[in-house]
């Protein structure tokens, strides 16, 4: 990915919006509750329930942006999709030493 700010800024508010639906909408339904229903809490409920579905589907939307733009990133360059490793800290089985043997005990 050439310019990570980009992506930062597009999807680095993902977890304010889903914070944001919930808290609106939910302020919303408590209004209303105040407003035409006093003493009943369902307008509250329910705007929270939907603060959570619209979130939760922004949420995915989000998603499968991201992924849209991970898979152009990757067609425009190829090495993009290979994984590397520097295997110079890795534990070489041919470099090791034998295993010691366990020394030979007497029988008793």
């Amino acid at each position: 990915m050439a310019r990570p700010w980009n992506e930062l800024g597009r999807y680095g508010g993902v977890g304010i919006d889903l914070v944001l639906a919930i808290l609106l909408l939910g302020a919303a339904g408590h209004w209303l509750d105040q407003r035409y229903f006093p003493g009943h809490d369902t307008g509250m409920l329910v705007g929270g329930a939907l603060g959570v579905v619209v979130g939760v589907r922004n949420l995915i939307l989000a998603a499968r942006r991201m992924q849209r733009d991970i898979e152009q990133a990757e067609a425009k360059d190829p090495l993009a999709r290979r994984w590397t490793v520097d295997e110079g800290w890795l534990h070489r089985p041919e470099d090791a030493a034998p295993p010691a043997e366990p020394p030979d005990e007497p029988p008793i």
